[in-house]
């Protein structure tokens, strides 16, 4: 047996018996139980099933020839990923199966159709959880993106609104930032962003006025980082 194959199937059935018993209450572990029962045609009395569902849980449902390194650092190549951005996890495909996994405990970076995907710790709700991001630098200071996609129950006709298909929502992108290996933190508005960079917040401020940059602009983020990174 392939022995990437074997390590995630034993990781999957570990994980998967943590996650029941500690988000069995949390919106994600819902999300989970009924993206599980789509994908197996059972959601729904009248068998819905993902060709029922407008829109895609993916960024892009193309699977990509890329590398997976662990946490232990141990390599492996020519794998087919893609990332499920509704359950943030990476799939895994080995000939015509395709295995939809949680790897975040294992997974340290995943690189695939021009992108890094890393698994990080990050700031949500007053705790520390892990999920995937895009890594768009590398530096002290690194700036990542999350994506989140939702889905949408079917809903009926109201008395000004058309019926509406079950559907997954377009993508949501938030910026988060480390610096040095800290857990992430959202960058939702200048002050938090410009509290994050310390006893550089001054000259960061002023670099940011001067080259009239916006926080929600990649570019001018990823200028912003790059600037950060030179101090």
């Amino acid at each position: 047996m392939n022995r990437l194959y074997y390590i995630l199937l034993v990781i999957t059935c570990i994980t998967s018996g943590a996650h029941a018993q500690t988000e069995i209450l949390n919106k994600r572990f819902m999300d989970d139980v009924r993206f599980n029962k789509i994908t197996t045609g059972k959601y729904m009395p009248n068998s819905i099933s993902v060709s029922d569902v407008m829109g895609t849980p993916y960024l892009s449902e193309k699977f990509e020839t890329g590398k997976i390194t662990t946490k232990e650092g141990v390599v492996y190549e020519n794998i087919s990923l893609r990332y499920n951005a509704f359950r943030d996890d990476i799939e895994f495909k080995q000939g015509e199966e395709i295995y939809n996994i949680d790897i975040k405990t294992t997974v340290k970076k995943a690189e695939f159709g021009g992108n890094i995907f890393s698994c990080r710790s990050f700031e949500k709700d007053g705790k520390i959880r892990d999920g995937f991001f895009k890594v768009l630098n590398e530096g002290k200071a690194v700036l990542l993106v999350k994506y989140t996609i939702i889905f949408l129950e079917s809903e009926e006709a109201k008395a000004f609104s058309d019926p509406q298909p079950a559907r997954f929502d377009q993508v949501f992108e938030q910026y988060f930032l480390t610096i040095e290996g800290a857990p992430a933190k959202l960058i939702s508005n200048k002050k938090s962003l410009l509290g994050m960079f310390g006893d550089k917040k001054g000259e960061m401020e002023s670099y940011i006025s001067k080259n009239k940059l916006s926080i929600k602009n990649e570019y001018s983020l990823m200028n912003m980082i790059a600037h950060f990174n030179s101090l």
